[in-house]
């Protein structure tokens, strides 16, 4: 199963990307390694753990929104974390869930877990535009 993308979002040149940092003109995009290289007038890089990014004008994003994922894990509902390879990070907020399940975490700072992927499925997905 392939779990969307979450978290805050732009398109830009008809890709969409995961936003890495915002400023007030700008944003920062993490660019997929197998993307080719940035057009020329983009500032960009690659980070010391070779995740590249590039910076993007806000005026220029055809898109910019957020995105929250809730997925269902033995039969409870969570929020979707990092998703890497074939696992993903749940959160959660009841300690009696948390429990019966054996979630990591405490009331103040949430519960989490990391599950296989193919053991999740999606209830709800709620997307918010984010002005520029």
């Amino acid at each position: 199963m392939t779990l969307p993308d979450h978290g805050t979002l732009a398109v830009w040149g008809g890709a969409t990307y995961e936003v890495a940092s915002a400023a007030a003109d700008a944003v920062t995009l993490r660019v997929p390694r197998d993307s080719g290289p940035l057009p020329d007038h983009l500032e960009g890089g690659t980070r010391r753990d070779g995740e590249r990014w590039a910076r993007v004008p806000k005026a220029g994003l055809e898109r910019y929104f957020s995105r929250h994922v809730t997925v269902q894990w033995q039969g409870e509902e969570f929020g979707l974390g990092r998703v890497d390879g074939d696992t993903a990070e749940i959160h959660g907020s009841s300690p009696t869930v948390a429990d019966r399940l054996g979630l990591e975490g405490d009331q103040y700072n949430g519960f989490r877990a990391t599950v296989p992927v193919e053991e999740l499925s999606v209830v709800d997905v709620r997307e918010r535009e984010i002005d520029v």
